[in-house]
């Protein structure tokens, strides 16, 4: 587990049978930006080809960077033929995808999985 950077941002990743959980804690936004795709990089060289489950309960807030981040590794994944589906998607998160029409673009999970 990674400890909360200066932003208050945190991730921790673990790997169940199938795929590599990303669980981000805090803000998804340009001052998390970086830390959040050292997050998905670590996610993402855990299983080839990589399976990632990007757990978002502990997310409340994402901004245009946080989303970019999110397509980057969508598409990261996607190259390598692999798959990124997300989870514990909050109301204000999940309005946003539908509002940007990224709701069509990322596959979603039950939590836990």
């Amino acid at each position: 587990m990674r400890s909360a950077d200066r932003t208050g941002f945190s991730w921790v990743v673990t790997q169940s049978d199938d795929a590599a959980v990303l669980r981000p804690a805090g803000d998804l936004d340009l001052a998390s930006k970086e830390e959040f795709r050292h997050g998905l990089t670590e996610a993402i060289s855990c299983l080839r080809p990589p399976s990632v489950v990007v757990d978002l309960q502990d997310v409340a807030f994402c901004d245009s960077s946080g989303l970019n981040t999110l397509i980057w590794a969508a598409n990261t994944v996607e190259a390598a033929g692999g798959s990124l589906r997300l989870s514990g998607l909050q109301p204000r998160l999940t309005r946003l995808l539908h509002v940007t029409g990224l709701d069509k673009r990322f596959s979603r999970t039950p939590t836990g999985s």
